[in-house]
């Protein structure tokens, strides 16, 4: 989500598809696109965001 609020407009999963493809096929895929969108919805309530366009870059805490 980082990305998003620093302005990506794509953020590449291919990685996390390939290895639920490999670990379970076409069900571990969707089970997998399901959990990180269930994840983004989560973190978007928390920032009570109701669109991706709502991401900022104010939505971000620095850390040092």
């Amino acid at each position: 989500m980082p990305a998003l609020c620093l302005g990506a407009s794509a953020v590449l999963i291919g990685r996390p598809v390939l290895h639920a493809l490999a670990v379970a096929g076409m069900p571990g895929v969707a089970h997998a696109l399901h959990l990180l969108r269930a994840e983004l919805e989560a973190g978007m309530a928390q920032l009570s965001c109701a669109r991706v366009a709502d991401l900022t870059a104010a939505r971000l805490i620095a850390v040092r």
